[in-house]
């Protein structure tokens, strides 16, 4: 999901005075509405499919993938498998 290098910005007194404008550009731009206030960036408006995109869980490690690996480690240490490291430089030998 590629965003524009310039996002597209409105003041926050634009989001109470023309709040359909800054949804429709959100909308359809597909990317970050950047709301201004004193001159610094104060919010983001997305629309809903972006932002389902940015939340969902993606990352590789969730808890079933961790749970998952602690027991093939126990599994693998109770079969004698396992090697006791003393630090991280271990690892390497």
């Amino acid at each position: 999901m590629p965003f524009n290098t310039i996002p597209t910005t409105f003041s926050v007194r634009d989001l109470q005075r023309k709040y359909r404008e800054v949804i429709d550009a959100a909308k359809h731009s597909k990317d970050a509405v950047v709301l201004i206030k004193n001159s610094r960036p104060e919010a983001v408006v997305l629309d809903v499919e972006t932002y389902d995109e940015l939340v969902r869980d993606t990352y590789p490690y969730d808890e079933a993938f961790t749970l998952s690996a602690v027991k093939k480690s126990r599994v693998s240490a109770k079969a004698g498998k396992a090697k006791k490291l003393s630090s991280w430089d271990d690892l390497d030998a």
